[in-house]
């Protein structure tokens, strides 16, 4: 074995181009140990099954026992004429002891009617037995004798169901040279990444168990598990098996972190390049701050000048107040002249049509004294132009024109120099209106200065602010890329796996071989008359001829796939036997075969064929449970079988 063992870490070493010291680092970091030579097998029989307890809400409720002694090797039977009797229970009440674990075909209510179970077997001649309060729990032990007389030794005790669990599992791995079988699960998240799943003592007893689900060629647990090659390597003592499902569990694991690394390295490559987006955003805002901050003197200087300005628009705005004051006056005048001009001419209009009217009259007395005015006066004012009555000269319509037109460019004149004045003001006012708002923006631009005086400090804040920017741009901008030093232990893992697996597989090939024509051979004696060649493959594929059409074990029949079930376990058995390193215990328990669409005559085949094995293969323990029949009467003794008739139950 020291020799394999070195030749195995020279071949790993040369194909991974490193040292023996690093091949042997990886393969203790990594949990990795070699196995190239397996233990010799190792023979197990049941001696006795008991269990008892109290059933409840049923018609034959009550307290029971059941107590099955005197077990050997050979061909055993648990039948009932009516299904639901309780046959499959003792199966799994069994099954429960070995592995520590109720399995999912145990009824939450049988399981509930069971306080307490027993089991003794036969392990290479020394006998064994488990005692289990099921009241609470899982409370009780395992115990060994060495000689009939002699006193039992506690082996392990356990007060819990996880402690029953973990006994069982340490006492018959370590009983049968076994090691858990480490698979790869895959993930559906979102990262893909994936876990190492170990099978353990309750995967490997699955070879001891065929029920009724025949998905599988092997065990109990679904192909997606990944354990059905394992399974058959491992019960068929191919070296290597456990050493490949580490290293190929352990190889998977680094890819997987690998592939992890490389997807986080994305992401942060992109998160960078989105941080240094963000960063010079930032950064361009504060340098457009910085920038549009004036410094002091630029304010000073500014200040400087619009105070100048100030003082010029003020002093304009004086001017042009004065200005609006002297031209409010003129308009004033010009106003009161333009009036008077006005009404001068509209009285003389006045007059002038009063006079024509009064001229048409002709007084022959005075209106006050009532005295006559005589024909002289009257005479007179005709040569004169003087009044009659008040010798006051009368004027005539060519003096009252010239009047009118006279009076009438005054008024056109004053309209003029009213409007030139009117104009004026309303300029004057204008521009004042103008200094004023000049005046307004001028101190507004000012107050605004005034504010920014003493801006050092934001300046100096800002400017800070930029430099812890520019700080973390050039921080966000690093990438640390891949570290130089080369990671050789996933060459190393590979150079493990192609290795072991090439050890494995020329060992492997030549016993599926024998295992194939066994197969084939058992196959044909149970009744399948039409199969005419069978060949198990590495990966516990089952590939058939039948009828001269290629097949599959999942294409045929569920009796089909029940007979070759049982066909593979006894072939594996068969030549692990005559090989010397088979693995399988030699304890076979066979679930209702009748009721998986086998006929009473391949019954009887299946049976015949059980039986001509046991001829060959003598230490084998097999039990069939199912429903009462003439073949299960035939081929299994009265003494060898637990029967219920006439609808009763087993127990």
């Amino acid at each position: 074995m020291a020799k394999a063992n070195m030749e195995w870490l020279d071949a790993i070493a040369h194909r991974a181009n490193v040292s023996l010291t690093r091949v042997e680092e990886v393969l203790t970091a990594r949990h990795i140990v070699p196995t190239p030579v397996l233990p010799a097998p190792r023979r197990m029989k049941l001696l006795s099954i008991t269990f008892g307890g109290v059933k409840l809400e049923v018609e034959d409720k009550g307290a029971y026992t059941f107590e099955w002694p005197d077990l050997g090797e050979g061909l055993w039977g648990m039948m009932t004429d009516r299904n639901l009797r309780g046959k499959s229970s003792i199966m799994e009440v069994v099954r429960w002891m070995l592995r520590g674990k109720p399995s999912t075909n145990l009824q939450d209510d049988v399981r509930a009617w069971i306080q307490n179970a027993s089991v003794r077997f036969e392990l290479d001649g020394v006998e064994h037995e488990i005692q289990v309060d099921c009241r609470e729990g899982a409370r009780g032990s395992m115990s060994r004798r060495t000689s009939t007389a002699g006193a039992a030794t506690v082996v392990a005790s356990f007060s819990s169901d996880k402690q029953f669990e973990a006994v069982m599992s340490d006492f018959f791995l370590r009983a049968f040279s076994m090691e858990s079988l480490a698979t790869w699960r895959d993930s559906e998240s979102e990262d893909k990444s994936g876990q190492t799943v170990v099978h353990g003592w309750p995967a490997l007893s699955g070879a001891m168990f065929i029920g009724t689900n025949y998905d599988v060629v092997l065990g109990d647990l679904p192909a997606t598990t990944g354990t059905q090659a394992r399974l058959m390597q491992m019960y068929l003592g191919v070296p290597w098996v456990s050493t490949l499902a580490s290293a190929t569990a352990a190889r998977k694991l680094v890819d997987s972190g690998n592939e992890l690394d490389n997807r986080r390295r994305s992401q942060a490559a992109r998160s960078r390049q989105a941080r240094v987006a963000e960063i010079e955003v930032q950064l361009e805002e504060k340098r457009a701050s910085l920038s549009a901050l004036p410094s002091d003197e630029s304010i000073q200087a500014e200040l400087s000048q619009l105070s100048r300005r100030y003082a010029e628009s003020r002093r304009r705005e004086k001017a042009m107040q004065e200005r609006l004051d002297r031209e409010t006056v003129a308009e004033d005048q010009a106003s009161a002249a333009y009036l008077q001009d006005r009404r001068d001419l509209q009285a003389h209009k006045d007059s002038t049509a009063a006079g024509a009217i009064f001229r048409l009259l002709d007084p022959t007395c005075c209106p006050r004294c009532d005295h006559e005015i005589d024909k002289e006066k009257k005479k007179k004012e005709a040569i004169s132009h003087a009044c009659a009555v008040c010798g006051e000269g009368i004027s005539g319509s060519e003096d009252a024109d010239v009047i009118r037109e006279e009076l009438e460019a005054s008024v056109k004149a004053s309209k003029a120099a009213f409007d030139k004045v009117q104009k004026a003001k309303k300029q004057a006012g204008d521009d004042l209106v103008a200094l004023h708002e000049d005046v307004d923006r001028i101190e507004a631009r000012r107050d605004e200065l005034t504010s920014q005086l003493g801006t050092f400090e934001a300046r100096r804040l800002l400017a800070n602010e930029i430099a812890i920017l520019e700080g973390r741009l050039e921080e966000a901008r690093f990438d640390p890329g891949v570290s130089d030093v080369v990671d050789d232990e996933p060459a190393v893992l590979k150079a493990i796996v192609v290795e072991t697996e090439s050890r494995l597989k020329a060992v492997r090939d030549e016993f599926l071989e024998e295992v194939s024509t066994s197969l084939l051979r058992y196959a044909q004696s149970f009744g399948m008359h039409s199969l005419s060649k069978a060949e198990l493959r590495g990966n516990a594929n089952l590939f058939l001829v039948k009828g001269g059409a290629d097949t599959s074990f999942s294409k045929v029949t569920k009796g089909e796939r029940l007979r070759l079930k049982v066909a593979t376990v006894l072939a594996m058995i068969q030549v692990g036997e005559r090989r010397g390193i088979g693995r399988h215990p030699g304890l076979i328990m066979i679930d209702s075969p009748a009721a998986q669409e086998v006929a009473p005559e391949d019954l009887k085949g299946l049976l015949s064929g059980l039986e001509g094995v046991r001829e060959e293969l003598p230490h084998l323990q097999i039990f069939v449970a199912g429903i009462t029949s003439p073949a299960m009467h035939e081929f299994i003794p009265g003494n060898r079988r637990k029967e219920a008739i006439n609808g009763g139950y087993l127990w």
